[in-house]
């Protein structure tokens, strides 16, 4: 999809981020940068997104900063042509994503430290009584635990 540049240009920092902010919980838009113009302290918003968003976005930030009296000039171009968008914003193939390694099943829940004692070298599956002898699994019954009627025995 085509993406649309949005040109927010406001009189000062502080509403340049303000404006920022609001544009970017009003629509989904990807901020490109704050970039401050020689005199008078202004500072240009850049945003890139769909063409609707970006619309929906500048006349937010518009309508922020002309409350504020900050607004200097906004402008949406919606299909920029080569060139205008940075390198790094312009829209191209995904990457395809990295292969994630398989880890055999016995191997999952193993822990790859060394035991600090006999008992942790041993896999453990019951979390109430802690016997790798146990026959019971986290979530199940209390009941199938070998120690269930043994609580509080010493």
């Amino acid at each position: 999809m085509k993406q649309s540049l949005g040109l927010l240009e406001v009189s000062g920092l502080a509403l340049a981020i303000s404006c920022a902010d609001v544009m970017a919980k009003a629509a989904s838009i990807t901020l490109v940068g704050l970039e401050k113009t020689n005199g008078s302290g202004w500072t240009v918003i850049k945003i890139i997104g769909d063409v609707a968003s970006v619309q929906a976005a500048i006349s937010t930030g518009v309508s922020f900063a002309e409350q504020r009296d900050g607004l200097v000039a906004h402008k949406v171009i919606s299909r920029p042509g080569e060139g205008i968008l940075p390198h790094s914003v312009t829209p191209q193939s995904e990457p395809a994503p990295k292969p994630t390694p398989v880890v055999p099943q016995e191997e999952m829940f193993v822990d790859h430290a060394e035991p600090e004692t006999p008992q942790e070298a041993e896999l453990i599956s019951c979390n109430l009584c802690l016997d790798p002898a146990c026959p019971r699994q986290k979530g199940e019954p209390r009941t199938l635990c070998l120690h269930s009627g043994k609580r509080g025995e010493a």
